[in-house]
Formats: structure tokens, sequence, C-alpha cells
């Protein structure tokens, strides 16, 4: 027990002693220290001073550790003591042992080492106390101290910076010269621009696939040292003292510029992928009731933009058999109503389960919920497209039917069971020979198929049906790039306009239509001169306008394109509205012929003659005008009916007007004639208007949308075509204004006048007509 004790006070004697030895030690390493900072403080410093102190530090150090030397075990115990004041040296005595004990002299020792044991156990050991008396008796140590807080404050506020510049490590790459740039340049799809970088411990966030540019300049003749992870960065020289490295990130780490003992900057990336989108349908697909197209509104969230947005289906009833598509608008919006023409897809008349499939600028795809729609099939009348259609579908649902298909293929070329042309047998039997050898000449054979099915089903129609459109496509891509700000010229786009124009002609020639019909004439002026307005929008930068425009084109393109041959009834109706409409033109002129001549007569005569008086001849010559043209209307409205067409309301009003200026004109009362003859003219235009609507395939109106229309209250091609009215007002016989009047009535009363041209002279000539 006591032997336990006396050894836990020697270490702690052990601990006092060391402590006081290397304070003793340190006397003179310290004061150097304190020389070289009183320096510093003072603005001594320098490289100079620094040379200077660094070698009297290592030489007081050396110093220092030849006087340093360990305590000794007799030291050791001489400190118990001394702390304890014990005297007669104890503990040397308690670890004596007696060279020789006589007899009962053992119990004498062991009551002389209690004894002592006793003392000790009240031994102490006290706190360090160094001799510094005897090292320094001049008591420099305190002189240091005063001097340095004396320097301290005398510096005053350029203390913290002298000491900071004097205690810097000098820097192995140029000294305080040195620069260093850092960027991250985000994925090439992402479209971002470059952004600078700052070191610090703050985290840089990044995408994968970005990349890191590090350049360092003031570097002198060696790259610094980098570390990324753990491992060496290499950097390429750009030229003397500036260097460079580039890396592809493509996971979280951590950049280190420069040794552990000068860190110049630290860059902490977090690199994360990229999200993918999320694509789905707010409206599920089902079948336009045109029968012809699947309609559907859909919404997509992508943080970087999409690339491709395509319908993906396949058949409910043959769930492994190859997926189809078709790609869906998408001008970078985030929702949309789409229509798509599916009747060229092998499953066309199938029940499918259809999803959307968004592909963003990263190249991830996001698939949409499935729902279940009926595709619209085609219309085939013709025994062979409709034959080589079931080979296009059964070549769609099972490939591995292929060997019989070719032999179906090959009959119907040798013996097509419906009529096709001449063109369209060769084109067949090369590509049935070529189906059957498995040859290139059959790649693609569904499209190839497809091909024959529509030159089967449209005879002679199919060339002209396919240079339209070509100039269909060619016209929405000149309008779509001018969009992009790449605006064809006025010659090139009349160019494309011709071209398109031609073959409108040529396609409604083909269907054993009219090629200079008043309706096709208007709609090609419509598309001529929506077109020309999107490129004049697209120029000035409204492309809001110009895309809602484009949307406005496109349907009327693809209603030109759609537009199918008229029956004979339906081309019996058609002249027999135009025959109508120069019927009501004819009349129309020579009621203004009599509005005119009743003006003239309604000027009295020198000595007054008065209304009341008996009708003179030429007022009962008028009746009689208005008379025969009253049973020319009558005679323009029976042959409406007996077309099969109902006379519009406007003819009976012009009737009743007519009948009501004849009364008048009988009376001899030329001034009571002339508002009923307004009214006549006024019904009569628009009777007109309602059968050139009714040429154009509307029931009412004024023509296609978008020709030569603007916004409210602009001008278009026949003037101001806003909806406000701009009447000339009630004129005088012989007056400008009446010759005006006249001649805007005479106009009107054109025949195949636009509609826009006829409500234009009806603003200018005011609500009586």
């Amino acid at each position: 027990m006591m032997e336990q004790r006396l050894e836990r006070l020697r270490r702690r004697a052990r601990i006092v002693l060391m402590i006081e030895a290397l304070a003793i030690a340190a006397l003179l390493p310290l004061g150097v220290i304190a020389l070289f900072l009183i320096a510093t403080l003072l603005g001594a410093g320098g490289w100079q001073a620094d040379v200077v102190g660094l070698i009297a530090l290592a030489a007081a150090i050396i110093h220092a550790k030849r006087r340093f030397a360990p305590p000794q075990a007799a030291a050791i115990d001489r400190r118990i003591e001394h702390d304890s004041r014990l005297q007669h040296r104890p503990i040397a005595a308690y670890e004596d042992t007696p060279a020789l004990l006589a007899a009962g002299g053992d119990k004498l020792w062991q009551a002389h080492r209690a004894r002592i044991a006793a003392a000790i156990g009240g031994a102490r050991i006290g706190r360090p106390t160094p001799d510094f008396a005897s090292h320094d008796p001049y008591a420099l140590r305190a002189l240091l101290l005063l001097a340095l807080i004396a320097a301290w404050i005398a510096a005053g506020g350029d203390a913290g910076r002298r000491l900071a510049a004097s205690l810097a490590v000098p820097h192995p790459f140029g000294g305080g010269s040195l620069a260093l740039q850092a960027w991250i340049t985000p994925p090439s799809w992402t479209g971002e621009a470059p952004q600078l970088v700052e070191p610090g411990t703050k985290p840089i966030a990044a995408l994968t696939g970005s990349s890191l540019s590090l350049i360092v300049t003031g570097g002198g003749g060696a790259a610094p040292r980098a570390t990324i992870d753990g491992h060496a960065l290499k950097f390429s020289t750009i030229a003397t003292g500036s260097y460079r490295t580039t890396r592809v990130v493509t996971t979280s780490e951590s950049i280190v510029i420069g040794p552990f003992w000068d860190r110049i900057a630290r860059y902490d990336l977090v690199v994360s992928p990229p999200t993918p989108p999320q694509v789905g349908f707010t409206t599920p697909p089902y079948a336009d009731p045109d029968g012809k197209r699947v309609d559907f509104a859909w919404q997509v969230d992508s943080r970087y933009g999409l690339t491709d947005l395509a319908l993906a289906f396949r058949p409910i009833a043959a769930p492994h058999a190859k997926q189809g598509s078709a790609a869906v608008p998408h001008p970078n919006a985030s929702h949309g109503d789409a229509l798509l023409t599916l009747l060229a897809s092998p499953y066309a008349g199938m029940a499918v389960a259809a999803e959307l499939r968004a592909t963003n600028r990263a190249g991830q795809i996001a698939h949409s919920a499935a729902a279940s729609v009926v595709l619209p099939a085609p219309v085939l009348h013709n025994r062979t497209a409709q034959a080589l259609e079931a080979i296009r579908r059964a070549l769609a649902l099972t490939p591995a039917a292929r060997p019989a298909l070719a032999l179906a293929l090959t009959t119907i070329a040798h013996a097509p069971p419906g009529p096709i042309t001449p063109g369209t047998a060769r084109d067949l039997a090369s590509f049935a020979q070529g189906f059957a050898a498995n040859t290139a000449a059959a790649d693609h054979p569904e499209a190839r198929l497809w091909t024959l099915v529509q030159r089967a089903e449209q005879g002679a129609a199919f060339r002209a049906a396919q240079q339209l459109a070509q100039a269909r496509q060619a016209l929405e891509a000149a309008l779509q790039k001018a969009l992009a700000g790449q605006s064809p010229s006025a010659q090139q786009l009349q160019k494309l306009l011709s071209h398109l124009n031609a073959a409108a002609q040529a396609h409604s020639a083909a269907q054993g239509q009219q090629q200079s019909t008043s309706a096709q004439m208007m709609q090609m002026s419509a598309i001529s001169r929506l077109a020309q307005q999107i490129a004049q929008e697209a120029a000035a930068g409204q492309t809001a306008q110009a895309q809602r425009d484009l949307a406005k084109l496109r349907a009327m393109l693809r209603q030109l394109q759609n537009a199918k041959a008229a029956s004979a009834a339906q081309q019996a109706r058609q002249q027999a509205a135009q025959q109508a409409s120069k019927s009501l033109s004819s009349v129309m002129r020579r009621e203004a012929d009599l509005m005119d001549h009743t003006a003239r007569q309604d000027t009295p005569p020198p000595m007054g003659n008065q209304a009341g008086n008996p009708p003179s001849a030429q007022s009962q010559a008028l009746a009689n005008q208005q008379h025969a043209l009253e049973q020319q209307l009558q005679m323009a409205a029976q042959a409406m009916a007996q077309a099969g067409m109902t006379p519009s309301p406007q003819i009976g009003q012009g009737e009743s007007a007519m009948q009501s200026a004849q009364a008048q004109l009988k009376l001899g009362n030329q001034p009571g004639a002339l508002p009923s003859e307004r009214a006549a003219i006024s019904a009569l235009q628009q009777a007109q208007n309602t059968l050139q609507a009714m040429q154009m395939g509307h029931g009412t109106g004024s023509g296609p949308s978008g020709l030569g229309q603007r916004a409210a209250g602009g001008h278009g091609e026949y003037g101001n075509q806003s909806h406000s009215t701009i009447s000339l007002g009630r004129a005088g016989a012989h007056s400008d204004a009446r010759t005006i009047q006249n001649e805007l009535i005479r106009r009107d009363a054109e025949p195949d006048l636009p509609a826009p041209a006829h409500s234009y002279y009806h603003r200018l000539l005011g609500s009586d007509f």
C-alpha cells in the first residue's frame, strides 16, 4: 500500500520537475521570439528580419536542448521530501534493508519502517516554481515583456497587419501576385451560360456533366499543387506563370489548391443529376368527330425544356406488338391541345393503349399513365386499297407471318381486286417482288404499303395530293423559320404561295372540281394574305401574334389539303348559287339605276308640282320598271327553290320594299319611294352575301377567317374592316355625294365580288343600305 502511494508521489514530482526544466530551457527561445515581435510591431520587419529571427530562434532552441536534462530519481525523491518538509531522507530509509538482524531485531526494524511510513503518508507535491532568478539574475524577462507591450501600443491599428505579414509563410508559387479564377460550365443541353464560383466552405451545386475550369496566373515557374479527393490534379501551361485545368464533374468532390500549410482555395462540389420531366394527359385522347384525328390535352413539367414529345401507342389486343408513335407539337409550352392524324398507323381502327413520352434536353425520358382510345380508321372504297391495308396491319401485328403475307401480296399484285392506275400496278408488283425476296427495295414495308394504299384509293389524284402536301410543308417551314428570326424575302414568299396555288388547282382538277371557283380563289387569297401578315409580324417581333396566326394558317392549309371532290348535287347547288348571285347583282344594278332616276325626278319643276297631283308619265314609267324588277327577283327566288336552295329572308324583304316603292311611284310620290328603294338594295346586298358564303362552304358570314382582316379598327384588303359604320348619309339628287353613292352601289352589285368588299361598301352606304 505504501509502495503504491510512493509511486504516485514520484510521478507527480517528475511532472513538476519536467515543467520547471522546460520553463527554464524556454527562456532564451521565448526571449528571441519577443525580440522578433517587438521589431515587427515597430515596423522593422521584412525578409531580413525573418532570416535573422529564424537563425536566432534556431540557435536558442539548440542551446535550450543542450541545457535541458530530464529529472533523475534522486532529485524526484528530494523534491517530495522538500515539499513535504521531511528530514533525514525518510524515503531512502524506508527503502533501505538492514545488513544484519540480531535476535528480536525484526520487530524493531518493522517498528522503524512503520514510523517512517507514517511520516511519508502525509507527503505532498507543490506547484511548479521554476528558478528564473538564478538563470536571469537581471530580470531581463520582465524588460522584454514591457517592451513588447509598449511596441503593441505604439503600432496601434497596424499591429495585426504587421504581425500577419511577418508570420505569413512565403508563397511557393510567385508570392502575392497569384490570382485564381474558377467557373462551372453547365452541360450544353441546358443552354445556360458559365457561372463564376468563389472558393470557401459553402457547397457549390452543379449538374452531372458540368465542367469545372481553373486558371492560375502569377504562379511563377511551376503550377500550384492541387488535389481532388486526395488525388493529384494536373495543370496545363497556358503561358509563363499561367496554368489551366478543366475537369468534367460526375460526382460530388472537393478540390484543394495549394499545400496544407498555405491553402490557396478549396471548392466543395455537390453534383446532382438533372431532374427528369413529368408528363401527363389533362384530357385523355378521344376520336375527333371528323373521324380522322385523335384529340387530347397534355401538360408537361420540364426544367430544361423538351426535345421531343410524342404519343406512343400499342394495340390492347396485341400488347407485344411493335409500338407506334406520333410527334406532338410543343412550341416551348408547358401545356397544350393536340389533334393528330393517325390514319397512317397500321393500328388505325383498333383500340390502343396510348401514353405520352417526353424527352428533355438531357436525354431523360418520362412516360405518362396509359389511356385507351380507338384510333380512327381510313375510309377505303377501293378493294385493292382494302386488301393492302389488311396486309399492312397483319405485318405490324405479327411480323413472323411475313412469308405468308408476301405470298398474299404477290397474289394482289398479279390480280388487283380493285382498279388501280398503271403506275400504281408497276410499283405494287416491284414492291411485292422485293418484299418476298426481303431485299432493300422493300425496306420500311409498312410505310411503303401505306403509300400504295393511298395511291390505290386516290387513283390519279395521288400525285397532285403529294405535290400539295409538299407545297404546304414548304410554306409552313418558311414561316416557322421566320418566327426564329430567318424571315424569307418577299420574292421567296411569293414563290412559295405561287407553288401552293398551282398545287391546289392541280389537286382540284385531279378530283374533278372546277379550277377557278370563286370560293377557291377567295380561299387562296386568304391564305396568301395571312402568310404575308405572319411574315410581317415575325419581322416586327410580334412573335405571339405570329404564332397564333400560324396556327390559323395551318388549319386553313389542312382544310385545303383535305378538300374532297364535290358530288353532282353539290356542284349543281354551287352552280345554282352562282347563277342566283348573278341574277341578284343584275337586279341590284338596275334597282340602283332606278333609284338614281327617281332621285332626279324628285327635283320639282319651276312652277312646283306638289305631291298629291295626278302622277306624271315619268312616275308611271318608274313604277313599271320597279314592277319588272320585282318580277325578276321573284324568278330568281323560284330558281333557287327549284335547285333545292331555301331563299334567304332578305329576298322576301327586298320584294316587300320594291312593292312599297312601286306603290309610292304610282302615286307620283318620288320622295316617298326613295327609302323603299334603298331598303330593297340593302336587302339584296345581304342576300348576295349569304349566297357567296354558301359557295365558300360557310353557313353565313363574310368569308374565311383571316381574309384581309386585322385587329379591330385596322385596315384590311378593302379599307377599314372594323365593325364600325362609315355612312355617307343622305345626298341630294345632283350632289357629289349622290354620285359617289351610286358608284358604290354599282360596284357592290358586281358579280363574284368578295364578301369583305360587300361588308365594306355596306358600311360606307350607311344603315339605310
